[in-house]
């Protein structure tokens, strides 16, 4: 039973129904030991949830309650959560209570950044977002890097999405970080990410948020500064 909810639940946030999802994961939560892998998994689920469905304070506090669980493969999808949660706030849309530390956030992934697939590229958009929204120089720097990894990596069906949502961020610097620019350079990429939605299923691990609402943010917080 809670690998039937469990799957219910993550259909469900795939296609935007997040109350549903919500209850699906507390129904598989029954079935979970506490304080087992499994339990955390669908703690994790819930934050996730919470986080496409705009419930940032809710997701924050999840992760609060549960980012030193025992097991690494978990800490690591929670210190990927935290890093959105910053970019979050860092954009205004989210009261960030703690402290960021991207140096320990890098240093607590560096074993997945060192792989070429998994979680490695969550790791390094989540990277991206926390540098644009705080350090454009070290974005820029960075970006370069990101840009042949991308191409490198990043050339199937199952990461196409990613791989456009970095080729509008490495557009960022060459339009000087102009808005109305950056949708003229980037329209082909953004028609793209519109026209091609996430399926069920399909990078669900990868799109943290998913892509056209990250840039819908960044190119609202681009508009706030150039007003």
């Amino acid at each position: 039973m809670q690998f039937f909810w469990s799957k219910l639940g993550i259909a469900q946030m795939a296609s935007s129904n997040f109350h549903d999802a919500r209850q699906s994961f507390e129904q598989a939560q029954f079935f979970a030991p506490a304080k087992s892998y499994n339990d955390y998994v669908l703690r994790y689920y819930q934050a996730l949830n919470d986080l496409r469905a705009g419930n940032y304070s809710q997701a924050y506090g999840i992760y609060r309650q549960n980012r030193r669980c025992r097991f690494a493969p978990l800490r690591l999808q929670f210190a990927i959560l935290e890093a959105y949660l910053c970019f979050l706030a860092y954009t205004g849309n989210f009261q960030f209570d703690g402290i960021f530390r991207l140096g320990k956030f890098l240093n607590d992934t560096f074993k997945a950044q060192t792989e070429k697939q998994g979680d490695n590229l969550t790791v390094v958009i989540a990277e991206l977002l926390v540098l644009l929204a705080r350090d454009r120089g070290k974005f820029i720097d960075r970006i370069e890097a990101v840009q042949h990894y991308s191409y490198r990596h990043l050339r199937g069906e199952d990461t196409r999405r990613a791989y456009w949502f970095i080729k509008i961020l490495c557009l960022l610097p060459k339009v000087n970080f102009h808005p109305d620019a950056l949708k003229r350079r980037a329209k082909t990429y953004l028609e793209k990410l519109e026209h091609h939605p996430v399926a069920s299923g399909e990078n669900f691990a990868i799109e943290i948020i998913p892509f056209d609402r990250l840039l819908r943010m960044i190119l609202r917080q681009l508009q706030q500064k150039v007003a």
